[in-house]
């Protein structure tokens, strides 16, 4: 359709996987430029107009530091005396080497828990404010939350 949008926001996490990357701005490129390639495998002539309406953002450096940016939430969900946040108090700037899944996962294990991705992640954020989780989360997830207002209400 000619009017359709596609939004691509993968994990930058791990880094180097699939092409290298190791920040926002790698990810994105790396993602433009295997779409131009698959479209120019695929004889498509106009990957310029395609390109245009092709729209790549990233969790720094994954969906848990939406968890991590929800802090009150997540203490709220574990409930748990042990509970004292140690991670860095801008959710998107945990490093490589310590990233939010296993920062999630370390208090959850704390806390006498496992953590499951699809069940925890989806409890601890319904009702969560994804605007103040923009405003904690400014340097990739913010970008994304304003592509997606400025498109306005689906129609």
């Amino acid at each position: 359709l000619p009017d359709s949008v596609v939004v691509v926001l993968p994990d930058l996490y791990p880094p180097n996987k699939g092409f290298p990357h190791r920040t926002p701005d790698e990810m994105r490129a790396g993602v433009m430029l295997r779409f131009a390639e698959a479209g120019a495998q695929k004889g498509l002539r106009d990957i310029d107009s395609l390109s245009s309406r092709f729209h790549v953002f990233c969790f720094k450096h994954e969906m848990e530091v939406l968890l991590l940016a929800a802090r009150e939430r997540l203490a709220e969900y574990l409930n748990c005396a042990k509970f004292v946040p140690d991670w860095t108090a801008r959710a998107e700037d945990q490093n490589h080497d310590d990233p939010p899944s296993r920062v999630v996962e370390r208090w959850f294990r704390t806390c006498g828990r496992r953590y499951d991705k699809v069940t925890d992640a989806r409890a601890i954020l319904t009702g969560a404010d994804y605007r103040a989780l923009a405003d904690h989360c400014d340097q990739c997830f913010k970008p994304f939350v304003e592509f997606l207002e400025s498109c306005g209400p689906a129609a």
